[in-house]
């Protein structure tokens, strides 16, 4: 019999330097460094390459490359021909801040924009209150098949399963009281939902989903579950920040620069 040929794992590299350079850097300007809550790239820095733009002698930005993937180039600069020299050979699909994104956006066929806002907790939002709907905690030992069923029902396209959900409450982040359901009193059942994290490395609270039921929405839901989010996100947090998509029907950016979110990043992203 032919000899199997011995698989190397090679060892865990040490990330500890990147991860402290990227945390600093993104904490001076959250939403203009990363298209994402710090600690989705935290997770995930093993496999990126990481490199840091340096301006005048100090750290301005970074570019995290996945060998063949992907591309996110943010940075607290404002010259777009350095964004024009980034390589993009075989890269299919790149993340960069709206500033930076003329000169590369010919190299590719589709582009999606998505608003990043942060809220800094110096004015707490009101808690809102809409008559017949009260607040509760899900129960996140019961109740994922039913945050799966209200997700489902709010979109058109796929959504996590029970299975994928239940992942959610392994990671670090995870924080109970930022799982929350609006309850409708007269029906005694779920009508929106919101989840946020808890990044206490970072000091970084991020909202993940935002939903209210089609038959629900327009009463003030949406405000109501978002202030109280950023409520409790804040006693906890130095600020929260939030992404969407620019192009969504229901405009979230307006519900939730009504709660006091505030910023003017865009960032986009390519596709070839």
């Amino acid at each position: 019999m032919p000899r199997r040929k011995a698989i190397v794992i090679a060892p865990p590299r040490d990330t500890s330097s990147d991860e402290a350079a990227l945390r600093a850097l993104y904490r001076k300007d959250p939403s203009r460094i990363l298209p994402n809550a710090l600690w989705k790239t935290i997770a995930r820095l093993q496999s990126l390459e990481c490199r840091f733009i340096d301006d005048t002698g100090s750290v301005t930005g970074v570019e995290l490359r996945e060998p063949g993937k992907l591309l996110i180039y943010g940075t607290r600069t404002q010259d777009p021909l350095k964004a024009a020299s980034v390589k993009l050979d075989g890269v299919p699909t790149v993340y960069i801040h709206n500033d930076f994104v003329a000169p590369l956006a010919p190299w590719f066929d589709r582009k999606e924009a998505f608003f990043r806002l942060v809220h800094t907790g110096s004015e707490l939002p009101l808690h809102a209150t809409v008559p017949g709907y009260t607040i509760r905690e899900v129960d996140t030992t019961t109740e994922l098949p039913l945050v799966a069923t209200i997700l489902h029902a709010c979109y058109d396209t796929p959504t996590p399963g029970t299975d994928e959900i239940a992942t959610w409450t392994k990671r670090p982040v995870f924080a109970s009281h930022a799982w929350l359901w609006i309850i409708d009193r007269k029906q005694k059942r779920p009508v929106a939902l919101g989840i946020a994290e808890t990044d206490k490395d970072t000091g970084e609270g991020s909202l993940e989903w935002i939903q209210v039921l089609p038959a629900f929405r327009s009463l003030g839901l949406g405000t109501m579950l978002v202030q109280e989010l950023v409520y409790r996100l804040e006693q906890k947090v130095a600020f929260t920040t939030v992404a969407g998509q620019v192009k969504n029907p229901c405009e979230p950016n307006h519900l939730f620069r009504r709660c006091g979110f505030t910023g003017r990043d865009v960032w986009w992203v390519l596709h070839r």
